[in-house]
């Protein structure tokens, strides 16, 4: 019967340590918790990050390559060549391959008619820009601030694609 009386005890001395691990182990997963979902937030914010910003750069290159396929000579003079066939065309294909876009972005992005896509002309160098001016106030996905870590996910101001053809 002692020995009876003694293993009840030990049970009831254990029984009683689980209950504290049982928080402790809340705890823990709390903590690890928080820690991959920062990190899987960061890699969905930044791998969105990365595909705008190449998004850009490739919609730029297209349309610079677009202004090639535009003929000088159906044209009186230089200013009617970039005004009425370069500049319309670029901002055309630059559209299209934006049109992946969500509504809101796309506008901010390019804008009525693609009227915010940048062309430049210095000489024979034609500069297409596209530029999601003020991302960090305006992101796609809400930045999320943590304690520690800080803001997630820390991107620049300004996403922007650039490309430069000579004609």
């Amino acid at each position: 019967m002692r020995t009876s009386l003694k293993h009840t005890a030990h049970l009831l001395q254990r029984n009683q340590g689980l209950g504290r691990e049982k928080g402790l182990v809340a705890i823990e997963f709390m903590m690890l918790f928080m820690l991959f979902f920062t990190l899987f937030y960061a890699l969905v914010s930044y791998a969105l990050v990365m595909l705008m910003q190449s998004a850009f750069v490739h919609a730029a290159e297209e349309g610079a390559r677009a202004a090639i396929a535009v003929d000088r000579l159906a044209f009186a003079n230089n200013l009617a060549y970039l005004s009425n066939g370069v500049d319309p065309k670029v901002r055309s294909v630059v559209g299209d391959a934006l049109n992946w876009l969500p509504a809101r972005p796309r506008d901010k992005v390019l804008g009525t008619g693609n009227s915010r896509v940048q062309l430049s002309m210095n000489g024979n160098q034609l500069t297409v820009s596209v530029v999601y001016s003020g991302y960090t106030a305006d992101p796609l996905i809400p930045m999320l601030t943590f304690p520690i870590i800080g803001q997630i996910p820390k991107v620049p101001a300004d996403l922007a694609g650039k490309a430069v053809i000579e004609l």
